[in-house]
């Protein structure tokens, strides 16, 4: 798998963004994202399209660029995670239930900001990148990150925390700093959350913006 087919969140995610459909674990259901044209939209919508046999079920997203999906292992559910900006983010988050007759969405994008916060200075507010990196039980957990965008605004900028999810409360259950994720999770990260700087949360100052930090200038 190439750089660039290689998901930044879920090592076992599988790229959805050029249209192929991704199969689910039961081989009984296939889902694909399909960008909307539209030129003058400042997002990328998409539809989300799952098919059961000949059955075809939608739903529709904002964040279809660089889209990537993870399915449940018993197949009820998945993932879809997306930016609605540039490459490099927004990315959001949104969790999709399966039925027989129904596609059900489940944000989860703004659960995340709200409990990640603001834990960082940054040169303008920006909310964190949201990814989904696995599931834990069945259909019904799932770890998430909140990862910083990886640019000059905020410091300490590409490092994440995780967060378990309970899907069918949509409350979070357990919260993990990078280090102790990394640990716990490794053989579950995508590359973005592999590569998440260290050194950063061992050593904040290490990682400063020095422009949202003048007062360090006078010492």
């Amino acid at each position: 798998m190439s750089k660039a087919d290689t998901p930044a969140f879920s090592k076992h995610a599988v790229n959805a963004y050029m249209g192929q459909p991704v199969r689910s674990p039961d081989g009984q259901k296939t889902v694909a994202i399909r960008i909307l044209r539209d030129d003058n939209a400042d997002d990328f919508p998409a539809d989300v399209v799952m098919m059961i046999g000949k059955k075809k079920l939608t739903a529709r997203i904002n964040f279809g660029l660089n889209a990537e999906v993870l399915w449940s292992p018993d197949s009820q559910a998945f993932t879809v995670s997306g930016s609605e900006g540039g490459a490099g983010g927004l990315y959001l988050t949104d969790v999709f239930t399966v039925s027989a007759d129904d596609l059900t969405k489940i944000p989860l994008s703004k659960l995340i900001w709200h409990k990640f916060g603001h834990p960082v200075r940054c040169g303008w507010p920006e909310s964190p990148n949201v990814g989904a990196i696995a599931w834990l039980e069945g259909s019904t957990r799932l770890l998430v990150a909140a990862q910083l965008i990886g640019h000059s605004n905020c410091d300490s900028n590409f490092t994440f925390r995780a967060y378990e999810v309970e899907i069918p409360t949509r409350t979070i259950l357990r919260s993990y700093n990078q280090l102790i994720a990394k640990k716990l999770f490794k053989s579950q990260l995508g590359e973005w959350l592999v590569g998440a700087p260290d050194e950063c949360i061992r050593n904040p100052k290490s990682c400063w913006v020095a422009t949202n930090h003048p007062e360090a200038k006078s010492n």
